[in-house]
């Protein structure tokens, strides 16, 4: 009997992200089919839970890194206030 074993190891990323980009982002990684899960912990903090593989972790970053600037809470130089 041939024992065949997986390698299952996961990983969650805990993230603050702008509330109203919640629907947003989970609609984009939806779209790729096993890429990861989120899940919403608080709509009001923008806060959310990704669950991904080991597998897919270098596919989840990249794209997490493609959308930073839409979905970060916080102000870039794009968003940023002007400093008068």
């Amino acid at each position: 009997m041939e024992n065949n074993t997986f390698d299952i190891s996961t990983h969650t990323i805990f993230l603050r992200i702008r509330k109203e980009k919640i629907g947003w982002l989970k609609f984009i990684i939806d779209g790729y089919d096993g890429l990861a899960t989120l899940s919403t912990l608080s709509v009001s903090e923008g806060l959310i839970k990704i669950w991904t593989t080991k597998s897919s972790i270098a596919q989840l970053f990249a794209l997490l890194n493609a959308v930073a600037e839409e979905i970060t809470p916080f102000p870039t130089q794009t968003n940023a206030p002007p400093l008068d």
